[in-house]
């Protein structure tokens, strides 16, 4: 199982801890609590004046990516073996699409990258004028996260190719082996530790993570602390940063459970039965209320009223 067998046990065994089955829970990894709860300190420092503060902080966690990928492009090029990985990723099979199990992962990709039905985009809309130009920045938003799924292939598939030339393998067999946790918290290791500065990489790598998950984060944490606001506005209106310190304490209570022996099985279980069905049931219910319980026509004279044309109904 590739040349990289050795940071898999070690993430498994050393890093996560966990136990032969979700029947095993085990105990509390604490070195994982302190991390759990650094990063909802950071949190709460992002978000402590609620929208004012990430409109600052998105800044950096939207554009700094954006650079560290670019770099990691450079030089996954310049690697041997990279040009195939490249035309691998530029060749697709779309036989496959005929795959029921493809065409869905491939659509749940798009509910995570994009982030509809989480309630997010919502959110964060609300605080538009009332004209903005909503129907422009859909399509803006749609196009930047397919060119920049596109452009991130580059650097995975890349990285990938080294990866099969360096230990033998095929394209398929590599591809199918570095998908989900293991791509970002084996394979990504794996190659970092062969370049030049590997310390370095490191930092900035797993720093572009942290950048990521905060900045999705931040909708969703404001989703709840909004509707909250929104449903008691005369107790909670007033007090936000009071709202912001208790919501983060009880989100990471409840994420304690995420850091025992058998949290990796929890976390695998939610995110795959709790995540992705609902949402992708949630935008289902979505379109069918607002095309007609709602009405479309009715929801496409809102939003003339709002940006002066209707929404093409064709």
């Amino acid at each position: 199982m590739l040349g990289s067998s050795g940071s898999y046990t070690n993430v498994r065994y050393n890093v996560l801890r966990r136990s032969d089955g979700i029947e095993y829970p085990g105990s509390v990894q604490w070195y994982l609590v302190l991390v759990l709860l650094a990063s909802w300190i950071l949190t709460f420092t992002c978000l402590i004046k609620s929208i004012h503060s990430v409109g600052k902080v998105v800044y950096v966690t939207v554009i700094f990516p954006y650079i560290l990928l670019t770099i990691l492009l450079i030089r996954g090029v310049t690697l041997d073996g990279a040009i195939d990985g490249i035309l691998f990723y530029l060749s697709p099979d779309f036989t496959k699409l005929l795959h029921f199990q493809v065409g869905l992962e491939a659509g749940l990709q798009v509910f995570y990258s994009l982030g509809p039905a989480w309630g997010g985009l919502i959110t964060m809309s609300s605080y538009n004028k009332f004209n903005n130009k909503c129907i422009q920045n859909a399509w803006c938003g749609t196009l930047a996260d397919g060119l920049t799924r596109f452009y991130a292939g580059f650097v995975v598939f890349s990285i990938l190719g080294f990866m099969a030339k360096d230990v033998g393998m095929t394209m398929e067999e590599i591809s199918n082996f570095s998908t989900g946790p293991g791509l970002v918290f084996v394979a990504y290791p794996e190659v970092i530790t062969k370049l030049p500065m590997p310390h370095l990489w490191g930092i900035l790598f797993f720093l572009m993570l942290i950048t990521v998950g905060v900045d999705t984060q931040f909708g969703m944490f404001e989703t709840v602390a909004s509707g909250l606001a929104d449903k008691y506005p005369k107790q909670l209106s007033s007090r936000k940063i009071l709202t912001t310190a208790i919501l983060c304490l009880f989100l990471f209570v409840l994420g304690i459970p995420y850091t025992t022996n058998g949290g990796i099985y929890v976390f695998q279980l939610v995110d795959w039965y709790v995540a992705t069905f609902c949402i992708s049931f949630s935008s289902f219910l979505e379109c069918i209320i607002i095309s007609w319980i709602y009405g479309a026509e009715r929801f496409s004279r809102d939003v003339e009223l709002m940006i002066g044309r209707p929404i093409p109904l064709a």
